[in-house]
């Protein structure tokens, strides 16, 4: 892996492995109890995000995958195992969607965002930085649960 990704690979297991310490010890049922009904539980933001990453990463590849990343925001009720698998496979799927980049695969256009069109090296970072905002959410929801 180019010495510039496997950095930002560094950066989003780092961000995984914070998230994965957050939820460790959550039953299924705080996954997807609602703290207020205006706000996301677990569940939803967790899925949300992996969705997220495997689109941009699939769009890492070239492909445009047809992705629903809001779906879980608008849902009544979540598989809670399924979410859960999801995002255990995540980091992998990342990794082999960066392996293959080279340092000139990195200024290559990668997608038109709200933001505008991004390269490649633009979108990983925005697909960390997506990650980390999501991951501010969990302890905000865990409190209101805690009561």
């Amino acid at each position: 892996m180019v010495k510039e990704v496997a950095d930002l690979y560094q950066l989003l297991e780092s961000v995984h492995t914070s998230i994965d310490k957050m939820l460790d010890g959550l039953s299924d049922e705080d996954w997807i109890k609602k703290p207020r009904p205006d706000f996301n539980n677990i569940a939803s933001i967790i899925e949300h995000t992996a969705l997220v990453e495997r689109r941009f990463f699939t769009q890492l590849q070239g492909e445009t995958p047809d992705i629903d990343a809001g779906r879980p925001f608008k849902a009544d009720s979540w598989d809670v195992a399924k979410v859960k698998a999801l995002w255990a496979e995540s980091l992998d799927y990342a990794r082999a969607a960066l392996e293959g980049l080279t340092e000139s695969d990195l200024d290559q256009f990668a997608a038109k965002l709200g933001v505008g069109e991004v390269n490649k090296r633009q979108l990983i970072a925005y697909a960390i930085a997506h990650t980390a905002h999501h991951r501010g959410q969990i302890p905000l929801v865990k409190k209101l649960l805690a009561g």
